[in-house]
């Protein structure tokens, strides 16, 4: 069987399950913090049935996916700086459009933790508790947060992107990043996963940001030999840190959809992000 055809099975099953458990959860027979950790790791488990089917060595393939080396491991520490410094190009392009407050995520904060402290002391918890989550935030990317991306590395930054030649570029991020965005869907039209509100508008946000996101995954994917742990760190961090945009707003929840790190201020800050990063990519190539 061709190329194509393992794709198309791969994402068949992909996405399949993907749907079964998208719809397990809807009905509230699959607790949700379960739900995200089964419907990340269901992504590997598609990988493994897709190497039986195909008679393929299960062993050998998961040896190049989780590759490890010194090197390796300083692109796994480093590759969650990327997201930081998506995120400082996004508050420097919302902040002069008042769409990034920083004041409204401290707030938040103060009044989850004013119920067992007085005013002052709840408003001065709630500076220091809001810097420190954002420190704190590369801990839980490198740890938790890419244990759980792992399930869906092997996948999508994996095995598709051996399947598809192991090239990075942008016909491939355009790829993988469409089939990674559009594995979604189903959450968030059956869950409002993300997008509470503008649920299909979310759909085709969020699969364009899942685009911009993979061209610098394969980049380190490749500079990793093939070894997804820096696209997984990389992965952790979108998901410990990029939420912010999100909640340091006083947007209504329906335009912050729309327009902040999600949607459209998301969308060009990580366009900018990656033309910065391949340009600095190129030199380091001359170097």
């Amino acid at each position: 069987m061709g190329t194509a055809q393992r794709v198309v099975v791969f994402v068949i099953l992909s996405y399949t399950t993907a749907l079964l458990l998208d719809v397990t959860s809807l009905y509230g027979w699959l607790p949700l913090i379960l739900w995200g950790f089964v419907r990340m790791w269901s992504v590997s488990l598609s990988v493994v049935l897709c190497l039986v089917i195909f008679r393929e060595s299960v062993s050998s393939n998961f040896r190049r996916f989780l590759g490890f080396s010194t090197r390796l491991l300083r692109l796994y520490l480093l590759s969650p700086l990327l997201i930081y410094a998506a995120l400082g190009i996004y508050i420097s392009l919302a902040v002069p459009l008042n769409l990034f407050d920083f004041s409204a995520y401290i707030d938040l904060i103060a009044e989850e933790v004013s119920s067992g402290l007085a005013g002052e002391q709840a408003a001065h918890s709630a500076v220091i508790l809001a810097y420190a989550q954002i420190a704190l935030a590369y801990a839980t990317a490198i740890t938790l947060n890419a244990f759980l991306a792992l399930g869906e590395e092997i996948g999508w930054r994996g095995y598709l992107y051996n399947l598809l030649g192991s090239k990075p570029g942008v016909a491939t991020a355009l790829g993988i990043g469409v089939l990674w965005g559009l594995w979604h869907a189903s959450a968030i039209i059956l869950l409002g996963y993300n997008y509470q509100i503008n649920r299909l508008v979310g759909v085709a946000l969020f699969t364009t940001l899942t685009m911009l996101f993979t061209y610098p995954q394969l980049s380190v994917t490749e500079m990793a030999g093939g070894s997804v742990l820096p696209a997984t760190s990389f992965h952790g961090a979108i998901n410990a840190i990029w939420g912010l945009t999100m909640v340091a707003t006083r947007l209504r929840w329906e335009d912050a959809e729309i327009l902040l790190g999600l949607g459209l201020m998301g969308i060009i800050a990580w366009i900018v992000t990656n033309i910065v990063f391949q340009i600095l990519m190129k030199k380091a190539r001359f170097l």
